[in-house]
């Protein structure tokens, strides 16, 4: 999972915690919302301003992905109260409201890698089970539920493939829905003669692609 220059941006979090930590499909189905969420910030317009968004890219996918437990374990980029109404914070891609709700409920599958309910938790599922008269959906919005549930859809691809395909059945989608490249800021790099500023204009990793294209139409073409 090394591209010879450090970790691959897309690679789960729990094999950037652990490089020896055993590759299983769980982490292949964790890259998928990686991946998407990539795919999203390069191209698609945020309420984020250059310079933050600049910012996650970076901490996320381009420096050892230290940031990627912030984003399933705190969602501090996915707030599923975002598009109710007089929300303070405005949601993250304003314009794609299934693009948006099929990142969270990924990110809600994937964080239960990494977090495991309190003991009260526990307790507290524990005494719902035994109560009868339980008011209606009130067990399901219990943090150890969720996690039950989670966990369980972990277990094979089949919920991961169903997330994906019932949001792209949502009628939330525009109709005009091509890739829009998005630029990148600058960036604080500090040297011995103190801060420099480096412009950039692309992720390094849309860099790469432009180069790629533009080396095949720099080759001669055949007569």
């Amino acid at each position: 999972m090394d591209n010879g220059q450090g970790t691959w941006p897309f690679m789960s979090a729990n094999l950037i915690e652990d490089p020896q930590a055993t590759h299983t499909f769980q982490d292949d189905l964790e890259l998928s919302f990686w991946l998407l969420l990539w795919m999203a910030l390069m191209y698609t317009p945020s309420s984020e301003s250059i310079r933050p968004r600049s910012l996650l890219v970076q901490q996320t996918f381009e420096s050892e992905g230290q940031q990627k437990w912030s984003v399933l374990l705190l969602q501090t980029i996915l707030n599923h109260n975002a598009y109710l109404p007089n929300n303070p914070e405005p949601p993250l891609f304003p314009n794609q409201r299934s693009l948006y709700l099929l990142l969270g409920d990924l990110a809600d599958l994937f964080r239960t890698r990494y977090w495991i309910p309190e003991l009260v938790d526990w307790q507290a599922l524990e005494t719902m089970e035994t109560t009868e008269n339980v008011v209606h959906g009130l067990k399901e919005k219990l943090s150890a539920y969720q996690y039950q549930q989670c966990q369980q859809r972990l277990q094979d691809h089949r919920y991961t493939i169903k997330c994906f395909s019932c949001h792209l059945e949502g009628s939330d989608w525009p109709e005009d829905d091509k890739a829009v490249p998005q630029e990148l800021t600058q960036k604080d790099s500090w040297e011995m003669d103190g801060p420099k500023k480096v412009t950039l204009l692309q992720s390094k990793h849309v860099l790469e692609l432009l180069d790629a294209e533009e080396q095949r139409q720099l080759k001669p073409k055949k007569a």
